[in-house]
């Protein structure tokens, strides 16, 4: 080891010595000083200040009972839903039939997206819930499977609801559930090649 290391060494633990034995006295001079200054045996009072005044004497609650009105008829007719919208059923259905119509596309569409033949995707039976708004643009369009049915074919199928019209429902919007089913996985008439 050479001559300046030695020396660092040494003087290292020299510091190091001097730090402990400089402990003790350093923490026996903070605890007989207190706390900043404090001493353990002071209570932290500031002075003792006498009450000359008895306060101020508050006066009991008058409590009135009122009669109020009952907000139950009120609060019924104000939580009640709003009676559904009104269209005429046999317009109804043919606008419902009219747009029934396309979503077979929707497995043939994915066939030929994922490179199978339209028989090997899954789609039966759907449950399509809707709500025709009093513009007669449909929201809240919703898909579910009652069957089994490749997740594509409910994607496309909602998409082609969200783009649905209708008659404008009289009286606020129109709320519908109607079964939809597959038929076969053979090519509309309209599409075959002739």
């Amino acid at each position: 080891m050479g001559k300046s290391r030695m020396k660092i060494a040494i003087w290292a633990g020299w510091a190091t010595v001097m730090s402990v034995a400089a402990g003790p006295p350093v923490l026996a001079q903070a605890e007989s000083g207190g706390l900043n200054g404090l001493d353990p045996d002071r209570t932290g009072r500031i002075a003792n200040t006498p009450v000359e005044h008895e306060g101020t004497t508050i006066r009991p609650a008058v409590l009135r009972q009122s009669v109020e009105a009952p907000v139950t008829p009120a609060a019924a007719v104000a939580l009640a839903p709003r009676p559904p919208g009104v269209i005429d059923e046999k317009l109804l259905a043919e606008e419902i039939a009219t747009w029934f119509e396309p979503l077979a596309q929707c497995r043939i569409e994915v066939a030929r997206d994922k490179q199978l033949r339209a028989k090997d995707v899954e789609a039966d039976r759907l449950t399509l819930r809707w709500t025709i708004e009093p513009t007669g643009k449909v929201t809240a369009a919703e898909v579910v499977a009652t069957t089994a049915v490749d997740p594509d074919v409910l994607h496309c199928v909602k998409r082609q609801m969200t783009a649905w019209t209708f008659s404008r429902p009289a009286g606020g919007p129109l709320p519908l559930e109607r079964e939809y089913q597959f038929r076969s996985a053979e090519l509309p008439a309209s599409l075959r090649a002739k």
